[in-house]
């Protein structure tokens, strides 16, 4: 019996996937834990990559509306600085236009006023030296008349007509005046 014992496990020895005998049942049982395999699969592992899958898509969607977005709106504010900027650069130059012209006009006032008041102060001072003038002429015919009554009485020794000296004195004068 031993001897029967060791050519039944000398037999039985090997591998048991290989055994024909036992081929049909592993068969069978292949393909049993094939299907609740699959069914396992199918009902509780794919919902839930699939599940994953969709979620990752639908973040990468969001993501890439929230940037498309994102690039619209940096653009729009670009767009409404770049406009903000050149608006603030023309009312700049506006306003150192406006301010230059003020400027240019009120230096013109400013020296229209001098101009006026210069002309004023220059007729005044001729009219001063005109008057500084007559008033010397004035007395250099009294001066003269006296002078020239002077002269005579002390050269010819003769005493004149204080008027009638006076009178060719300015006779001379206007002479002298009118040449």
């Amino acid at each position: 019996m031993a001897e029967a014992h060791t050519e039944v496990a000398h037999k039985e020895a090997g591998l048991p996937q290989l055994n024909i005998a036992t081929f049909e049942e592993q068969v069978v049982w292949l393909f049993l834990t094939f299907i609740v395999l699959f069914v396992i699969v199918s009902r509780m592992v794919l919902p839930r990559v699939t599940k994953v899958l969709e979620e990752r898509e639908e973040r990468i969607a969001n993501d890439l509306d929230t940037a498309e977005r994102l690039r619209k709106d940096a653009e729009d504010v670009k767009n409404a600085y770049e406009e903000a900027v050149a608006k603030a650069r023309k009312q700049a130059q506006d306003t150192i236009l406006g301010a230059k012209e003020k400027i240019q006009a009120d230096i013109a006032k400013v020296q229209a006023e001098l101009d006026a008041d210069l002309s004023a102060k220059a007729a005044e001072a001729e009219a001063r030296i005109a008057k500084a003038r007559e008033d010397a002429l004035a007395s250099v015919g009294d001066v003269a008349a006296e002078v020239a009554g002077e002269l005579v009485s002390k050269l010819a020794g003769l005493e004149g007509d204080d008027a009638a000296v006076s009178k060719a004195v300015k006779s001379a004068m206007a002479d002298v005046k009118g040449a």
